[in-house]
């Protein structure tokens, strides 16, 4: 030992144990970087309210339909009979028809009688060109009823009834808490966010993150489920009440069960066979041909290794604009086949805890397209293609121990509250929000998984 009762040896005085200071860095770095696809959709202002905790969207039926010859009753010459599949009375007589047989390339016919069958339809169709100009009819041949003639003094055609697809998603309750003692509350800690030096703001930023991120999660993979909150006898419930319990769909869930859902032949590989087959599956859906591809890194790599080997005039680095905005997202655009693609890299794809390849290989390894336009109504409205719905807070207003920014509402109780509400002596802090994905006029979306 260096003192000794009544002694000081100087020269161990600068190694005396209690002199001795610790070099600490009181800034808190973000190690995690759990950055939240919520933010992306702030920025571009996509969220809208919801009056009810279920919101529903129409979208208009095809005006026109393709058969399937299934059967031929005659074939080769100037009028001839067959018979297609269909799960509608939408042939009728009038209709001219093209088919994909090759016979047929430059020739088109004219129905000029319909009966129906359990799921059929027997067409008799003449040549519009004559006796010179015989129509070929196989099994398996597509129809399509691309236009109309009638005679002079005509009776009108039969009715067609086109009907709406209704597309419904629900909203979530996310929440989120935190508590601190009346102890933890006023002891300092050694690190500090925005220059204070207790445990209270550090929880409070932590806390937000993981709500951010838990919506992040459910925006792009989460399940619609089969409970309602309405429900009287609900099968996911809340085990101490009983109550029922809702989540919303989100995009992987929105595009495999309404949208194109398609992988590559060769997982690992992206060239132009890939991406011409995407293409044909946007052309086969009437798709825009402006979009938006988000994904992770591992499918990002595959993809950039793709574009640096393509000629520059295809490919260049640009901001991210949605909607008129442009954003702080540096992406790589590519122009091909009259298509325009703005590859979009997504951090929280990356989540080794969310969405690593052991976890979730198929969201990991996908692309996900969404058109960049917002989407027509058929009275000359629009709206974007994806936003976040979200209800009202049942908190009205702000107060004391209550804040509320009509998305997400955070307030205090017990005894360290503004206002105490117990005697308890902690600060204990509620989250609450009721969002859900809303994906417009889905047909146009397509997840294509490479890796």
């Amino acid at each position: 030992m260096p003192v000794t009762q009544g002694t000081m040896i100087k020269s161990f005085v600068s190694a005396i144990d209690f002199l001795d200071q610790r070099d600490i860095d009181p800034n808190i770095y973000d190690q995690s970087r759990d950055k939240a696809f919520t933010d992306i959709m702030k920025m571009v202002n996509r969220y809208k309210p919801a009056t009810m905790f279920n919101y529903h969207n129409f979208v208009n039926n095809d005006v026109y339909e393709v058969g399937t010859i299934s059967s031929v009753s005659t074939t080769g010459l100037a009028q001839i009979t067959f018979t297609i599949n269909t799960a509608s009375t939408f042939p009728r007589v009038g209709d001219l028809i093209m088919t994909s047989n090759t016979n047929n390339i430059g020739k088109q016919a004219r129905i000029q009688t319909v009966s129906f069958g359990s799921g059929t339809a027997t067409l008799t169709v003449r040549s519009v060109g004559g006796n010179s100009a015989a129509f070929f009819a196989t099994v398996g041949d597509s129809v399509a009823f691309s236009s109309n003639a009638f005679a002079e003094k005509s009776d009108a055609p039969t009715n067609r009834r086109y009907g709406l697809t209704k597309y419904y998603n629900l909203i979530q309750i996310f929440r989120e808490v935190d508590e601190v003692s009346d102890i933890q509350k006023v002891a300092k800690i050694e690190v500090n966010v925005g220059g204070d030096y207790h445990i209270l703001p550090y929880q409070t930023v932590q806390k937000y993150i993981k709500l951010q991120g838990d919506i992040s999660v459910q925006m792009l993979a989460g399940v619609q489920s089969s409970t309602l909150f309405n429900d009287s006898n609900p099968f996911l419930a809340d085990p101490s009440s009983g109550l029922p319990i809702q989540t919303t769909g989100g995009l992987d869930w929105y595009v495999t069960t309404y949208g194109i859902s398609d992988q590559a032949a060769v997982l690992g590989t992206f060239g132009f066979t890939e991406l011409d087959e995407i293409i044909d599956n946007f052309i086969a859906n009437k798709a825009p041909t402006d979009q938006m591809v988000f994904m992770g890194s591992k499918a990002y790599r595959v993809i950039s290794k793709f574009l640096k080997n393509l000629a520059s005039s295809g490919v260049t680095s640009v901001r991210l604009m949605i909607d008129g905005k442009t954003l702080d997202f540096e992406v790589e655009h590519l122009s091909y086949g009259g298509y325009e693609f703005d590859f979009v890299h997504v951090p929280i794809f990356d989540h080794p805890q969310l969405f690593s390849t052991s976890l979730r290989a198929d969201v990991n390894g996908s692309l996900y397209f969404v058109p960049k336009d917002q989407v027509d109504t058929v009275d000359n409205g629009r709206q974007p293609r994806m936003q976040i719905r979200h209800t009202p807070t049942p908190f009205m207003g702000n107060a004391a121990n209550k804040s509320a920014n009509g998305i997400m509402t955070e307030w205090r109780t017990g005894a360290l509250a503004e206002i105490p509400t117990s005697s308890t002596m902690q600060l204990h802090t509620d989250w609450e929000t009721g969002q859900g994905l809303e994906c417009l006029a889905v047909k146009h979306f397509q997840k294509y998984r490479i890796v």
